[in-house]
């Protein structure tokens, strides 16, 4: 198999400021080991179980006080995925909504999905000359409206490997963005 060229999905893509949400689904489920199964009622959880890397500020992605900051530094538009930490893949992330308080900071945010992109992948019989699959990728999107702090609250689930859920989180943050 070949991997063909990957077309970008959007020409937004390149202007955008990406912005990764790494959940340690591990610890997060030995501190809350019985989430709530109910999507519009998830177990709102604590700092210190959501990292955030944006290519700003490397030494600060590691810190998780509810406080996430972010500069524009390719444009106005943010594209926020999420991922967990895990070895073999045990739970996956999925952030299912994305709300931000009453602000004139940050734009309401919008689901994005790019369905069927071809992706590389390594092939086992030969890691040199990667193959490729299909996959969707997803994000949530945002533009900032002005510098300033607002509050966000994003909810997300946990689900194992054969995508049934095993609980749903809300995590409630305040996005400082700055010119």
């Amino acid at each position: 198999m070949t991997c063909e060229p990957i077309k970008s999905p959007s020409s937004s893509v390149a202007t955008a400021n990406n912005v990764l949400l790494v959940v340690d689904a591990e610890s997060l489920l030995a501190k809350y080991p019985t989430p709530s199964l109910e999507a519009e009622n998830p177990t709102t959880i604590s700092d210190g179980f959501i990292f955030v890397i944006n290519g700003e500020h490397a030494a600060q992605s590691v810190k998780n006080d509810s406080q996430l900051t972010l500069t524009a530094s390719n444009g106005i538009t943010f594209h926020i995925r999420g991922r967990t930490v895990s070895l073999i893949a045990e739970h996956s992330v999925v952030f299912y909504d994305m709300a931000v308080g009453a602000t004139q900071v940050l734009s309401p945010p919008k689901l994005v999905v790019h369905t069927d992109l071809l992706v590389p992948a390594p092939d086992a019989t030969n890691p040199t000359q990667p193959g490729s699959h299909l996959a969707d990728d997803h994000y949530w999107e945002c533009s900032q409206l002005a510098p300033g702090v607002a509050a966000c609250e994003l909810s997300f689930m946990l689900v194992d490997k054969s995508c049934e859920v095993v609980g749903y989180f809300s995590w409630k943050v305040e996005a400082k963005l700055s010119a």
